[in-house]
This record gives structure tokens, C-alpha cells and sequence, in this order.
């Protein structure tokens, strides 16, 4: 009885380090930011964070373009992307992420966006939101 007893409080203690996460990785979260094409032409997407350019991209009706984005989560305010776009008869940079904008909206860290001959639907909740428009 006496060995189940002091044996006990330590696997306990086993257990919660096994299911702590790693210090490398506690301190950041991935999102994937996809930008899919509605448009009637062509459209090129560039974009850039702060700290990443993602290049540039040329897509088509029914392709997109990914971004794959670590926010490191001491400083979120610094993870943003900004995407220029040109084509289709479109043009502008915006904002497609912005974290403390977003956050609450990527499905597990899963961002999707609409590019439409009218503008740019942020799809979260089940449905199409305009956020911009051309």
C-alpha cells in the first residue's frame, strides 16, 4: 500500500511534463492563408510580412495562392501580410492578415479568402464576408 501511495504523486508529475509542449514551439502558431481566384482574368498576387516576402504569383480562375505564416505569439501585433494585387482589371494592396483582425476568424489557424470580380470575401463562419472591394 505504501509504494502505490508514494509512486502515485510522481507519475502524476510524468504525466503533466509529457503533456507539456515543447519551448520551441510553445511560442509560435502556423497559419496557412490561402487566396482563391474567382476572377473572370488572371490576377498576380505578391505579398510580404513584415519579417517574409512570399513572391510573386500569377493565378487563374479556380487556383490560389498559399501563404504559410508563424506568428510568434510575444509579439502578434508584428504578423500582418500585405498583398498587392494587379490584373483582371484590379489593382491595390491590401491587408489579408492582420492577427489581432484575424485571429478569431482562421479555423484552426486556416485562413480563406475569396477573390471576387466585386471584391475580397473573408469565408469564415460558414459564409462569404466582403471585406474589400476593388
Amino acid at each position: 500500500m505504501a509504494y502505490s501511495k508514494v509512486h502515485f504523486p510522481l507519475l502524476l508529475l510524468a504525466l503533466l511534463f509529457i503533456n507539456l509542449p515543447s519551448q520551441s514551439s510553445a511560442g509560435y502558431l502556423n497559419y496557412s492563408i490561402k487566396l482563391y481566384s474567382e476572377m473572370n482574368a488572371p490576377i498576380t498576387v505578391s505579398c510580404q510580412s513584415r519579417y517574409q516576402f512570399f513572391g510573386n504569383q500569377t493565378i487563374q480562375w479556380g487556383s490560389y495562392y498559399n501563404i504559410d505564416l508563424t506568428v510568434d505569439m510575444n509579439i502578434p501585433k508584428d504578423s500582418f501580410v500585405n498583398c498587392m494585387f494587379n490584373g483582371a482589371g484590379k489593382s491595390g494592396i491590401y491587408s489579408m492578415f492582420d492577427y489581432g483582425r484575424d485571429h478569431l476568424h482562421c479555423f484552426y489557424q486556416h485562413c480563406e479568402w475569396r477573390l471576387v470580380p466585386d471584391g475580397m470575401y473573408f469565408v469564415y463562419d460558414g459564409a462569404r464576408h466582403l471585406v474589400y472591394r476593388w
